[in-house]
């Protein structure tokens, strides 16, 4: 890339005036007014070289290999030096890419790493919701991104299938009137899976005796106790089945499911044998790792009931995804806030079992919960915002604002939802709107779609495509060449985003060019202006369309053709 090779030649002047050893900063400034590229590299040499840093980056102006890949370096006060790309580079590297690839690009772990995510982790009989939605949309979009700059990706998914919610659950199903058999499709078992959860949820917290055979109901269901399985497994299915529905909806998939049931036996063996080990100790009958003494805190891996505790089965997983793929280089989980200390925790203890396998090779990817105007949504109450549901009132607002076929509208729904995740920092606490979701007058997926639609409008009413050998850096004003340069942005954004696990990046990045695209198309006519210029502008156009195109994509995003 053309910035790291204005960092080999800053480093060369910097050899030469004798701070060899000064690390170099290279970033576009917030304003592009001073340039492509700033550093305050100059800055860092005051003490060593005993300089004025204006002095300083005068100086290494002036050694700054000569080549024509910058067209102008400017020094400016206290002491950054500005970088000006040349025109006719910035022609050559951004127009001519019908496909946007990213071979140039290489991830702060290496080329052709093998990185898991894991991702979504609903969990049975229960409603896949707006949170859930959040995670499959961060989850997607990191694994594209990865993919994009040159990893392997494996894409993982862990689910709950058997603990006190399943007990609920089912507790309310074996108490209810209705025979399940009766129940003729999918969407009438998810339905009623939810209200036996809220009532299973009610009774477990309010009724002493019902609580108690929920607990029963959840030690039957670790036992494989034949009066309970048939049921557990039939109602399992179910959810499995809706998950996939969503799963494809949302254009998701995965290479391998784990699921809590299976690490039941292995989570209390793993665990057992930390215990010998001193890794793990007893406290009041259960089996604790106690944290004080590296900073964290005390957890329970198996309880006094001789149950594995969500943190003991997590010894089991760990185990399995280690070793499903050979060698990992990094897992990723993307999960709640919430579940921090639970990570600190057990990432300490896996490192603490096998420092060579687990060690800074797992990671937390928080996301912040998405709330709703109304108040948190409470399984215990029924209020759940359903991912289906929401995708369907999105859809059916769409339909009333654009004449569309059902295609159309289905994905510039899914899209509306995605990115009105995807435009927040993970870190982010999102409240949800709606109309704003769906709006073309703002930072919203069917403007950024809207605008792709306008440039391929443009390109579909000439008769040959733009070639860019015809474009020349005569031809190019200032309009023209504050396009390019946003144009150039876009793999290092793709990196940051990748380095960041920050989606949020690109979406940002794709927004500001589809503004700067709408407003460069609002002053400056393109299929009427004189044959050069109509030249440079229809590749500026193609372009755009491109990269609006291929960021969407790494954001899993469709686009369509009409709006």
């Amino acid at each position: 890339m053309i910035k790291e090779q204005i960092i080999k030649d800053l480093e060369k002047a910097l050899a030469n005036l004798g701070g060899k050893e000064v690390q170099v900063d290279l970033q576009p400034p917030g304003n592009a007014d001073f340039g492509d590229y700033s550093t305050s590299v100059a800055l860092k040499l005051t003490k060593l070289l005993k300089k004025n840093p204006l002095a300083i980056a005068e100086e290494i102006k002036k050694v700054f290999p000569k080549n024509d890949l910058i067209e102008k370096i400017e020094v400016v006060k206290p002491g950054f030096i500005n970088f000006w790309i040349a025109n006719d580079t910035l022609i050559n590297r951004n127009l001519q890419t019908s496909n946007y690839k990213f071979e140039l690009l290489e991830f702060h772990l290496g080329k052709n790493k093998k990185i898991m995510v894991e991702f979504a982790h609903p969990n049975t009989l229960k409603l896949f919701h707006i949170g859930h939605f959040r995670n499959i949309s961060t989850g997607e979009s990191v694994v594209r991104i990865l993919e994009a700059v040159g990893n392997k990706v494996i894409r993982s998914n862990y689910q709950g299938d058997v603990g006190l919610h399943i007990a609920k659950c089912l507790y309310g199903i074996r108490h209810s009137s209705l025979e399940t058999k009766k129940l003729k499709n999918l969407n009438d078992k998810i339905a009623f899976i939810g209200k036996m959860y809220t009532a299973g949820t009610r009774a477990y917290e309010d009724d002493a005796k019902a609580k108690e055979e929920i607990l029963k109901i959840n030690k039957m269901i670790y036992d494989e106790d034949p009066e309970i399985m048939p049921l557990w497994k039939e109602t399992r299915e179910w959810s499995l089945e809706y998950f996939n529905e969503v799963y494809k909806r949302v254009y998701s998939h995965f290479d391998r499911c784990y699921f809590e049931s299976e690490f039941y036996k292995r989570g209390t063996e793993v665990s057992l044998k930390a215990l010998k080990e001193g890794i793990l100790e007893k406290s009041q009958g259960a089996i604790v790792f106690n944290g004080k003494k590296y900073g964290l805190d005390t957890r329970v891996f198996i309880n006094s009931l001789g149950f594995p505790t969500y943190e003991g089965k997590e010894m089991g997983l760990a185990e399995k995804e280690f070793s499903d793929w050979g060698e990992l280089d990094k897992n990723i989980h993307v999960v709640t806030p919430e579940q921090t200390s639970f990570f600190k925790i057990t990432f300490k203890v896996e490192e603490l079992i096998d420092e060579k396998k687990y060690k800074d090779k797992q990671y937390h990817l928080a996301y912040e919960w998405v709330k709703l105007k109304e108040g948190k949504m409470s399984s215990r109450e029924g209020n759940i915002i359903e991912a289906n549901w929401l995708i369907d009132q999105i859809k059916a607002k769409i339909a009333k604002q654009f004449k569309c076929d059902d295609a159309t509208v289905e994905t510039l729904a899914v899209a509306s939802a995605k990115y009105s995740f995807l435009k927040n920092s993970p870190q982010t606490v999102i409240h949800f709107d709606i109309d704003e979701s769906i709006s073309v007058e703002g930072n919203s997926a069917p403007y950024l779609i809207y605008t792709y639609v306008r440039c391929h409008s443009i390109l579909s009413k000439i008769s040959d495509p733009p070639n860019h050998q015809h474009v020349t850096s005569k031809m190019v004003k200032q309009d023209e060449s504050n396009l390019l340069r946003k144009l150039h942005q876009f793999p290092e954004v793709v990196l940051k985003a990748a380095q960041g696990y920050s989606p949020n990046f690109i979406a940002t990045y794709l927004y500001e060019l589809s503004s700067q695209y709408n407003l460069f198309y609002q002053k400056n006519p393109i299929l009427k202006a004189d044959p050069e210029t109509k030249e440079l502008r229809l590749m500026l156009t193609k372009a755009t369309a491109n990269i609006i195109k291929k960021g969407l994509e790494l954001l899993g995003i469709k686009t369509v053709e009409r709006m």
